[in-house]
């Protein structure tokens, strides 16, 4: 009975996850979110009584009115942000996270009237463009999800100019875009995208009173996390960190309406905040592996206090943590290059390495094999990486040796490519607050930092480097900008050595 029962299941699942890729199909045509009518809610009540510091360290909008980007760093105005929409100058990723709405959490509830007339005006002008189109980004499961979430946590700010028409207008786009996610919660989504469509459905639901569509979004939810490695499946540390938010804002639903916690979303927040504990540096923020972003400390600390820590330790391996006296690095197991981070002190040294192939027209396909070993005598540590995988069916070689002695005042590092064949360059990102001064009888240079720490880079004699100072970015939730390092070659050659060395 059980065998019949389960197939069953499967066999319904397997129906509704068809519909879903139908609907998803169908949303890339136009005027496919226009609807003849649709009952509108009375009101709408965030049930959702969930405050977390912001991501940002600094109060952008109070000081220049603008918003920076996550994704880029870039700045924009924030009376500009219609015109942005539609220039062909902003990247797909930078209008996703505009149509998100996100710059609204940033903004006051007790600013001046002006400025909630702006955020009117915005809204307006959005469902105007975009309600009938199936234009993207605008329409993607990732910014719809954001923005009806992000209008329902603003609905206190937005409502206070709302006249009558404008309040048809807003709950009707509402309800038209918790109708678009619900049809395609059954997709097979990578992790972020699916826990945050399920979080919208989960917020927008209980701000309706929609029982019945809130507790569809939480079994689903359940489902998912039983057929899914959530560790495995985020691809950046940040997204571990987006995911935990997420889920937190589920539970809290959960806690709201007093139902039983499903203990696939418990333990899955128990294992993502165990490894954003292990991945913070000595100043309070993650690792971020070449993202754009890292929120403020503060933030971080508070999500965190959401996730109630498990008695047994957790070990996750992607993520390697080298601790010595003064320092601390972070290596990236689970890329084939090895990506590496490295602070001393609360002073990040090393903001991230990686190896980028000049040539765009490579093909890297087949199955990567990635191994490791990791020795330590009288606190001096070594790591040996390893990795096979193919490019142009040619079997390549990836060998990364590191070198970090007792203090973390000395790191050494060789990396190694079984081929001539690539033109490759490494990067290394570094603070955007040096002074470099080349050296005069070797190949490097000295990095005065801020603090008055001066260390100094050693490269092999076939190594050229150079600098851009002017990369930017946000880093504890403050902008910054970085300083890029761009190794290359001059003669065709496959290891690459370098050091760093506190002087």
């Amino acid at each position: 009975m059980n065998a019949i029962s389960n197939a069953f299941s499967k066999f319904v699942r397997y129906m509704k996850i068809k519909e879903a890729k139908f609907h998803a199909s169908l949303s890339k045509m136009p005027l496919y979110s226009a609807t003849i009518f649709s009952p509108l809610p009375r009101n709408i009540q965030n049930k959702l009584n969930l405050s977390l510091p912001s991501e940002y360290s600094i109060d952008l909008i109070s000081k220049s009115h603008i918003v920076v980007l996550k994704c880029s760093g870039r700045s924009i105005f924030i009376k500009n942000i219609p015109h942005m929409l539609m220039l062909s100058s902003l990247s797909n990723i930078e209008k996703s996270e505009l149509h998100s709405f996100g710059w609204v959490s940033l903004l006051d509830l007790n600013m001046d009237k002006q400025w909630r007339l702006l955020i009117r005006h915005h809204i307006d002008f959005w469902i105007k463009k975009f309600k009938n189109t199936a234009e993207q980004p605008a329409w993607s499961i990732l910014a719809t999800s954001e923005r009806l979430y992000n209008w329902i946590m603003q609905y206190n700010l937005i409502s206070k100019t709302s006249d009558a028409l404008f309040s048809a207008t807003f709950l009707e786009s509402i309800v038209q875009q918790l109708k678009f996610l619900k049809r395609q919660i059954y997709l097979p989504l990578k992790l972020l995208e699916k826990i945050t469509l399920i979080r919208a459905i989960v917020i927008a639901s209980a701000a309706l009173d929609d029982h019945k569509k809130l507790a569809l979004a939480i079994d689903e939810l359940s489902i998912y996390l039983k057929e899914t490695d959530p560790l495995r499946s985020c691809q950046t540390t940040l997204d571990i960190l987006k995911v935990l938010r997420n889920l937190i804002d589920i539970q809290a639903i959960i806690v709201f309406y007093k139902k039983n916690m499903p203990m696939e979303i418990s333990d899955t927040m128990s294992k993502l905040a165990q490894v954003i504990r292990n991945i913070r540096h000595s100043d309070g923020g993650i690792s971020i592996f070449q993202s754009e972003f890292t929120p403020s400390p503060t933030y971080i600390d508070a999500v965190l206090s959401h996730v109630r820590r498990n008695n047994q330790r957790e070990t996750y391996s992607e993520y390697l943590r080298l601790r010595s006296f003064g320092a601390t690095s972070f290596i990236h197991l689970k890329n084939k290059y090895f990506p590496l981070e490295f602070s001393s002190g609360t002073q990040r040294i090393i903001l991230g390495s990686y190896l980028y192939f000049l040539d765009q027209n490579l093909s890297f396909l087949g199955d990567v094999k990635i191994d490791h070993t990791l020795h330590n005598e009288k606190n001096n540590i070594w790591f040996n990486g390893k990795s096979s995988f193919f490019i142009n069916e040619q079997s390549i070689d990836f060998e990364k040796k590191l070198y970090i002695n007792n203090l973390g005042t000395d790191i050494r590092c060789e990396e190694f490519m079984s081929t001539e064949s690539f033109n490759i360059a490494y990067y290394l990102v570094l603070p955007s607050e040096i002074t470099i001064t080349p050296l005069e009888y070797q190949n490097g240079f000295f990095m005065d930092l801020k603090s008055g720490a001066r260390w100094m880079w050693n490269f092999s004699k076939d190594a050229q480097f150079s600098f851009d100072f002017e990369k930017n970015g946000i880093l504890n939730g403050e902008r910054k900008y970085f300083t890029l390092l761009t190794i290359g070659k001059t003669l065709p050659s496959n290891k690459l050595r370098w050091s760093l060395k506190l002087i």
